[in-house]
């Protein structure tokens, strides 16, 4: 019996256009965020770029976010993410000006001397890029010939970059937040050591499903519960309400064939998105000589998206069937910003946050340092949406006695009272 309510249940969404529109919005962010990438390469002893590594010095900090704007300036690109989501900024000439006239105060250089270095990387990049063509190598990027001011503290040079920050909509490299660290030209031996990683500890599947769950994270987190919400309102709209408390089904499989519908709706096509980055990321590993772990998007997903979407999913059919409103959608919104802002970095952010966030291939030490933390977190929120389910079953068994009317019902009665 359980099982015809569940299949039924599924069919319920499959009918319903919120479903598609949720599939539609999964899918394109998918595409415009991920898309396609790139094998990570087999660093040479020879070669001058070898990759990077992270770095909290002050000055290391500096250099490097002066070179990154020094770039986006002459190509008037700003990448941003102003709520964890990419989006390229492009400015006007005024604004132009106003990251023209930062540059020439770190560094102490004058308009003149800005543009002779603008000449001379161009000329030396141009030949850079004949070479490298000719040697079937990757472009190297080098550093423009200028550097801060040796008398400009961290604490001016960030008030500096703030200005930028905000003339870019907030979310960028130069925030304050994003200035705790920096990524600095690694060693060859740093940068055979993180391939290494990628190669024999993640066995490349492993480190491209930490990124997918962190794009996928951040959608998982919102978008499910304007499916729960959509489906415990349908039966008001519908007035169907008495006729299903008038069945002999216990409150407990009503409820529980609906939420595990809605998960199964709603992880199903995640793990068939994933399929695209995992092929991807299989012919990278065979092209390296690694065997790759086919299961390892599916155990990702199992462990480190699913409770995410249970808690999405569980708010939606609790606070649905408790006020016989859609607040849960302007909860978990809040929810879902608050978080979303509240990581401090984009690679190993956890915390007790509803979205983890690890936004690179590799870094396998970075994560084996937040594992624990990662696992307990995970745990946490699984744990909160089965009471939240739980609760939302006493709800509705209330309801069906006719001895709770929901929160919204009284609400909208003492209004009623009120006016009359």
């Amino acid at each position: 019996m359980f099982f015809t309510m569940l299949k039924k249940e599924c069919g319920q969404y499959l009918k319903s256009p919120a479903y598609y529109i949720f599939l539609l919005c999964m899918v394109v962010d998918y595409i415009s965020q991920m898309g396609t990438f790139e094998a990570p390469l087999k660093p040479q002893p020879n070669m001058e770029y070898t990759g990077t590594v992270r770095s909290s010095d002050e000055k290391s900090i500096m250099e490097n976010a002066l070179q990154e704007m020094l770039q986006d300036y002459e190509n008037n690109s700003y990448t941003t993410y102003p709520i964890g989501f990419y989006k390229q900024v492009i400015l006007d000439d005024e604004e132009q000006e106003q990251v023209k006239d930062c540059i020439l105060r770190i560094s102490g250089v004058t308009e003149q001397e800005l543009d002779e270095i603008y000449k001379k990387m161009k000329a030396e990049l141009e030949e850079i890029s004949q070479n490298a063509q000719a040697k079937g190598v990757a472009v190297p990027m080098p550093d423009y010939d200028i550097s801060v001011r040796e008398d400009i503290s961290f604490e001016e040079f960030k008030e500096e970059l703030k200005k930028i920050d905000k003339l870019l909509g907030g979310g960028s490299s130069y925030s304050e937040k994003n200035l705790q660290f920096c990524y600095v030209p690694a060693t060859y031996e740093q940068a055979k050591q993180e391939y290494d990683s990628i190669l024999n500890e993640d066995r490349v599947t492993n480190a491209y499903a930490r990124l997918f769950c962190d794009y996928m994270g951040i959608l998982l987190a919102i978008l499910p519960v304007f499916l729960a919400v959509t489906r415990a309102l349908q039966d008001r709209k519908a007035k169907a309400e008495q006729v299903i408390y008038m069945q002999k089904v216990s409150s407990a499989s009503i409820v529980l064939s609906r939420f595990l519908a809605a998960v199964f709706v709603t992880i199903i096509p995640v793990i068939l998105l994933s399929c695209s980055t995992l092929l991807q990321a299989v012919y990278f590993a065979k092209g390296m000589g690694v065997k790759s772990d086919l299961l390892a998007f599916v155990k990702h997903i199992g462990f480190w998206l699913l409770p995410t979407a249970l808690v999405c999913l569980s708010v939606g059919f609790f606070l649905t069937e408790l006020t016989d409103s859609a607040v849960a959608i302007l909860v978990q919104g809040v929810w879902w910003f608050t978080s979303l802002n509240a990581a401090g970095n984009l690679v190993g952010h956890v915390g007790w946050n509803l979205m983890p966030r690890f936004n690179a291939v590799g870094s396998n030490w970075i994560y084996q340092q937040i594992r624990g933390q990662l696992m307990r977190n995970r745990w946490l929120y699984t744990g909160v949406a089965l009471l939240l389910v739980f609760l939302t079953v006493i709800v509705f068994q209330q309801k069906r006695k006719g001895v709770f009317t929901g929160v919204g019902t009284m609400l909208g009665n003492r209004k009623g009272k009120q006016e009359a």
